[in-house]
Order: structure tokens, then C-alpha cells, then sequence
């Protein structure tokens, strides 16, 4: 039987809501039980409405209990309250009908009640289960919100997402990578934004995601690879912001302190030899000078840091191979799956160099270098403009054999060195500190991951002690070595005691170093005053060391 005052309110359900959320002394209680009684004698959906009114505007956790009481008495009366309350939400924040702020308090209060089911702690427990049942529910839903133009309902989006359960069952292709992309710009938003302390909730989203399926692990790796390499994420790395400087005015070309004239007499200063460099290709124009440099939008370095580091937090952690994380040996470090590691290096080659995606792993001889050299220089090029390269080639060699898959990057790039210091006519090679580094780390790169001996993967430790030329040679006796010893993942073998994959070089034939030492011992007697102290790094370890260290 209807009841005319009753009926006479229920239009005004969000008014009442509104005043009952003031808490003023006396009223709230009384308006509190109206909402209830318009609840269970109108009509149906009047309580699934007086809830949601109420979990989108309260701003405290004594304003969020009122919505759990209110749930408490109706529980009993009205099947399939919460579902309905969390489905006319959902429906009103899609249709735009609830503002951005009482969008964002929605999400951030039921991630609050969903917390206090999760902690165990004294709270709603069982509105908070059953709200992470409808949310569970509504996954395709809610992941949009992800992408919301309005930052605190993004933010607070990633906050529900990041603890909110998931469906029992598989979630279907289609959820799961609409999740991942939403996740992953969620995160790169976050770290522009807010910088690595704003990144924790979709970074938990993303770690829980990589762990639901190989699939979700594959997709979250190769979206995040993907994501830090793009050209608006670049700069937030250290990589540089390539700004379309053509059109800047010529009046500071002739400002150029360089000079075409000395830099031509500089590399003709030396005769080339068989298969030197008879060219030099100068970015300039006569009588201008050089072009402009190119601008650069750089950021603080603490903060390419932080950024880089959050980023290699976040892939270790979905790399870490389930188990446990420590082994013996290990000091604590976690175990990196290979499988995941090799998809980050696939993801890395398909980003730098698309078109030598499924190139052979083993290398050809040193002379092929010449048919690939525009792809060795766009290979080296990224690795300048981009430095986040280098990092996320070391987190690939923490899990041998993933380098392997890596090895049209390595080649192309170590020839593309390889090309700079045969061009070099600078008595040190202090004149070029990029190159000079990037030899270093390539060589120490690929000592880790197990594609050169020790003997040969200690040579970066002297690069800056020798000339131009010598550097070269020892990077040649690098190749060389690849050559006749392909990265191939055939050739590590799975060492239980240590918990990971190793390679011994011993049984190879050589593979310690063999005649490619020779050139390294050559360089070494060459300065045997300034780098005999060295000479024991460089030394062939015997069979029986190897079988003691177990590699």
C-alpha cells in the first residue's frame, strides 16, 4: 500500500542524502532512517539509489558509515542491492551525469571499503567483499576510467583497480589487454605528472596483471617496453626530445665556433688505408658552418634517475620468476624469469629496429658490417638519443640466455663503434665520452649475459687508458669472438644449485679466449707501463678454476 509522504519524497532522495551527510546533531539520525523506510516502501530502485548517493559523497570514514548502515538494514529486504547501487553509478559516471569529483570519491571510497576487507582490520567487511564482487564484475567498465581527462578520477581509478579482486575465472583476451594498455598510460601519466611516489597504484595494477596469465605477463612487458621507447615518453628517461629545428633562423649558423675547413683538415690528416674511410659526411652547409645542434628538453638528472629506476622496479618485478626470490649466492637479488626477459629483449628489438625483427642470432664476419651500415647507424643513433636503452639491456642480460635474442641490437651497434673509432684521429679517446662509454657498457653488457668469457668481458676495464685505434682492435677481437661463438641459447645449460641458466665456456673448443686474447695481451705489453697492473684481469682461467666457481 502506498504511502503518500513516502511517495511525495522520492524524488528528493538526493537532497536527503545531502543533508543527512552534514551529520548535524539529531537530524541525521532521523533522516538517516527515512532513507531507509523510502528504501523499502517505494520504488525499487530508491535503495540502490539512496546508496550510491551516498557513496559518492561522503568525505570522511564517520560519512562512509552511514552508507554501510544503511546497507546493514536493507540487506535483509531488498535481494541484489549492491549490484544494482554499483550498476546505476557506473551508468551515471558513463553518461556523464555525475561530476568528476563525486566521481572520484565513488572510487576512492569503495577502494577504501574494499581495503578494510582485504587488511582483515575493523571495518564494513562484508560490504567491502561483496562491493569487490560487483567491481570484479565490471572490469571493462571501470578500466576507461583509467583514461579519464580529469586526473582525480584517473588517479583514483588506479586505486580501486590496484586491489580490487579478480573474476575467479580467466579474464577473456579482451578485458586483459584493455586492463593492460589502460594500466600502462595510467602509469607513464602518473610518472609525468607525479613523478615515481604517484606511480605505486598502477604499478600494483600492472604487477597483478602480469601475474594472471603468461599472456597478461607478455602484454604488460611489451606495452611498458614499448611506452618508455615512444617519443613522448622519451624525455622522462634522459632520451632526448627531437624538436623539428630545420626552419631556426640561419642568423646563428655563422655563430658556430666549429669549423668545416678544420674538421676536414683534421681526417685528412692520416692517409685511410685498404677499407678506411675515403668520405667524411659533415651535417652543414658551406659557408654557414655546422647546423644548429639540436634542441633538447632535458630534465634534472636526480629525476631521470628516480624515473628509471621506478620503471626497471616495476618490469623486475613482473620478470621475477614465481618462487622464491632469493637464491644462494645471490645476496637477496630477484630471480628473473627467462621467458620474460626474452620477451622484453623481443619488444626491444622490434622497437629499435623493426626491420631486423627475426634476424639470425649468429654473426656473420666483420665485413658484412658494410651492406648494414644504415641500419648500424640507426641502431647507434637510438641508443644516443635514448640512454634507457642501455638499462633495460642490462635487466635483459640479469636472465641469461634472453641477451641472445638481442644480438642484432649488439651487432649493430658494436659496428656502428666500431666505424666511429676506425674514423677517429684523436690521440685518446677522452675526445669522444659518449663512445667511450657506450663501448664499455656494451662490452660489460654482454659479459653478463654470458656471451663472452671473463677474460675478454673484463677489456671495457681499460678502454679509457688506450688510443682510438687500439680500442677498435679490441673490439674487433669481440666480433671475432661472436663469430666463431654465436650467442645461441643452445649453449647454456640449467644449473639448479644457482637457479639459472649458465654457459660454460670450457667446453666450447676456445671459448675461453684462445687466439682472441692474443690482440688484447698485444695491446696490454703495448702499455705494460701504464696497464701491467691489469694483466691479471685478462688471464684464461684454468679447468680446474671452472669447475670450482661452477661456470
Amino acid at each position: 500500500r502506498p504511502v503518500p509522504f513516502l511517495d511525495a519524497l522520492r524524488n528528493h532522495v538526493g537532497e536527503l542524502c545531502g543533508e543527512t551527510l552534514r551529520l548535524e546533531r539529531k537530524r541525521f539520525l532521523w533522516q538517516h532512517q527515512l532513507l531507509g523506510l523510502l528504501s523499502v516502501y517505494t520504488r525499487p530502485s530508491c535503495g540502490p539509489e539512496a546508496l550510491g548517493h551516498l557513496l559518492s559523497r561522503a568525505r570522511s570514514p564517520e560519512e562512509l558509515s552511514l552508507a554501510t548502515q544503511l546497507y546493514a538494514g536493507l540487506v535483509v529486504s531488498l535481494s541484489g542491492l549492491l549490484p544494482l547501487a554499483f550498476r546505476s553509478c557506473l551508468a551515471r559516471v558513463h553518461a556523464g551525469t555525475l561530476q568528476p569529483p563525486f566521481t572520484a570519491r565513488f572510487l576512492r571510497n569503495l577502494a577504501l571499503l574494499i581495503g578494510w576487507e582485504q587488511q582483515g582490520g575493523e571495518g564494513p567487511a562484508a560490504l567491502g567483499a561483496r562491493f569487490g564482487e560487483s567491481a570484479s564484475a565490471h572490469l571493462s567498465d571501470l578500466a576507461p576510467l583509467l583514461l579519464h581527462p580529469e586526473e582525480e578520477v584517473a588517479e583514483a581509478a588506479a586505486s580501486l583497480l590496484a586491489i580490487c579482486p579478480f573474476p575467479q575465472e580467466a579474464l577473456s583476451p579482451s578485458q586483459l589487454l584493455g586492463l593492460v594498455r589502460a594500466g600502462v598510460h595510467r602509469f607513464f601519466a602518473s610518472l609525468r605528472l607525479h613523478g615515481p611516489p604517484g606511480v605505486a597504484s598502477a604499478s600494483q595494477l600492472l604487477t597483478r596483471l602480469s601475474q594472471t596469465s603468461p599472456a597478461g605477463l607478455k602484454a604488460v612487458l611489451q606495452l611498458l617496453v614499448e611506452g618508455a621507447l615512444h617519443r613522448g615518453n622519451t624525455e622522462l628517461f634522459g632520451g632526448e626530445v627531437d624538436r623539428d629545428n630545420e626552419t631556426l633562423s640561419v642568423v646563428s649558423a655563422p655563430l658556430a665556433s666549429a669549423s668545416l675547413l678544420d674538421t676536414n683538415r683534421r681526417h685528412t690528416a692520416a692517409v685511410p688505408g685498404p677499407g678506411g674511410i675515403w668520405s667524411v659526411f659533415h651535417a652543414g652547409v658551406i659557408g654557414r658552418g655546422l647546423k644548429p645542434p639540436k634542441f633538447v628538453q632535458s630534465r634534472d638528472q636526480q629525476e631521470v634517475i628516480y624515473n628509471t629506476q621506478s620503471l626497471l622496479s616495476l618490469l623486475v618485478h613482473c620478470c621475477s620468476a614465481p618462487g622464491g626470490t632469493e637464491c644462494g649466492g645471490c645476496w637477496g637479488t630477484p630471480t628473473l624469469s627467462p621467458e620474460a626477459a626474452k620477451a622484453v629483449a623481443v619488444t626491444l628489438v622490434e622497437s629499435v629496429c623493426p626491420d631486423a625483427a627475426g634476424a639470425e642470432l649468429a654473426w656473420p664476419p666483420e665485413e658484412h658490417a658494410r651492406a648494414t651500415v644504415e641500419r648500424d647507424l640507426r641502431i647507434g643513433r637510438r641508443f644516443r638519443e635514448q640512454p634507457l636503452l642501455f638499462e633495460l639491456l642490462k635487466l635483459v642480460a640479469a636472465a641469461p640466455p634472453a641477451l641472445c635474442y638481442c644480438s642484432v641490437l649488439l651487432r649493430g651497434l658494436l659496428a656502428a663503434l666500431l666505424g666511429h673509432w676506425e674514423a677517429s684521429r684523436h690521440p685518446d679517446t677522452a675526445h669522444s665520452p659518449w663512445h667511450l662509454e657506450a663501448s664499455c657498457t656494451l662490452v660489460a653488457v654482454m659479459a653478463e649475459g654470458s656471451l663472452l668469457p671473463p677474460a675478454l668481458g673484463n677489456m671495457h676495464e681499460v678502454f679509457s687508458q688506450l688510443a682510438p685505434f687500439e680500442v677498435r682492435l679490441l673490439l674487433l677481437s669481440v666480433w671475432g669472438f661472436l663469430r666463431e661463438h654465436g650467442p645461441l641459447p643452445q649453449k647454456f645449460i640449467f644449473q639448479s644449485e644457482r637457479g639459472r641458466f649458465i654457459r660454460d665456456f670450457s667446453r666450447e673448443g676456445g671459448g675461453e679466449g684462445g687466439p682472441h686474447l692474443a690482440v688484447l695481451h698485444s695491446v696490454l705489453h703495448r702499455n705494460i707501463d701504464r696497464l701491467g697492473l691489469f694483466s691479471g684481469r685478462f688471464q684464461a682461467p684454468s679447468p680446474s678454476t671452472l669447475l670450482r666457481q661452477g661456470t
